[in-house]
């Protein structure tokens, strides 16, 4: 399948896996993915949904990495809450006991969800009658695969994913 990804599309997911290598994740994630897509400006992904858009789901996922731990999503995060631990307090308190060393680059599993992102890709090429899987497809895979990070960054700049489809299927299409 990653024969028809164009050279966009490649150098999203290769971005995606240094993204997750950098916020020191245990896999590669839809969040991972999503602002990888976001941050090349030139790519159909990132013009379709506009510039400020961008920006604003990029520090929302930015944020959101912030405060959660590795493997822990929203879902988590409210189910803590209703045990009466705060995640915020719990981060602030490690962050006060100093900077963790940084581990050596390895090679990142990609999560259930990513790969789910990655065959939804491929399946919206098809409904789209495309020949190639470019970074629209790749947005709309990590949007329709229902990632909770994903969801809450696009609705942090006020988009759903409805939006986001109708952005890409307006927007001007091409290989490369």
């Amino acid at each position: 399948m990653f024969e028809r990804f164009t050279k966009s599309a490649r150098r999203a997911v290769e971005r995606g896996v240094v993204v997750a290598q950098d916020a020191e994740a245990a896999e590669v994630r839809p969040d991972h993915l999503l602002t990888a897509l976001l941050a090349d400006p030139e790519s159909t992904a990132a013009n379709a949904i506009g510039a400020e858009a961008v920006e604003t789901v990029v520090a929302a996922l930015a944020k959101q990495r912030a405060r959660l731990a590795d493997g822990l999503d929203g879902d988590d995060v409210d189910a803590l809450r209703v045990l009466g631990i705060d995640l915020d307090d719990v981060v602030r308190r490690m962050d006060e006991l100093g900077e963790r060393p940084r581990s050596r680059r390895r090679h990142l599993p990609f999560s259930r969800s990513a790969k789910k992102s990655l065959e939804l890709a491929l399946r919206e090429a098809i409904r789209l009658g495309d020949k190639f899987i470019g970074s629209e497809h790749v947005l709309l895979g990590v949007v329709r695969s229902g990632d909770r990070t994903v969801l809450d960054a696009l609705w942090a700049a006020g988009l759903s994913p409805v939006d986001v489809r109708t952005a890409i299927e307006t927007a001007e299409r091409r290989t490369g």
